[in-house]
């Protein structure tokens, strides 16, 4: 059994053992419930372990994207080319 005290200011400090069991660091996020006469504590994921998504944004010629964003050239190349398909789709045909 891992007891602790509530201080004060409604402050406990959590037992290594579960710190160490649920993954949770300094700086976490965790979300509060009372749920069927027990309180629960859940990890929420961090926003660096978040999946970020982002697009490029196309300036004159060049294509400008947030600093330290992994690209998949192949994976927005095959983006491009299909938004450009459905582009087209949506275009009047003039010269069939």
């Amino acid at each position: 059994m891992n007891a602790t005290v509530v201080r004060a200011k409604r402050q406990t400090t959590l037992p290594e053992e579960v710190c160490e069991a649920a993954g949770i660091r300094l700086r976490d996020r965790i979300d509060w419930r009372f749920e069927d006469g027990e309180i629960r504590g859940r990890k929420l994921v961090p926003a660096r372990e978040r999946v970020r998504t982002a697009r490029p944004v196309r300036f004159k010629d060049l294509w400008i994207a947030p600093q330290n964003l992994k690209i998949d050239l192949n994976r927005m190349d095959a983006e491009l080319r299909r938004e450009r398909e459905e582009n087209d789709e949506r275009l009047p045909r003039m010269f069939d």
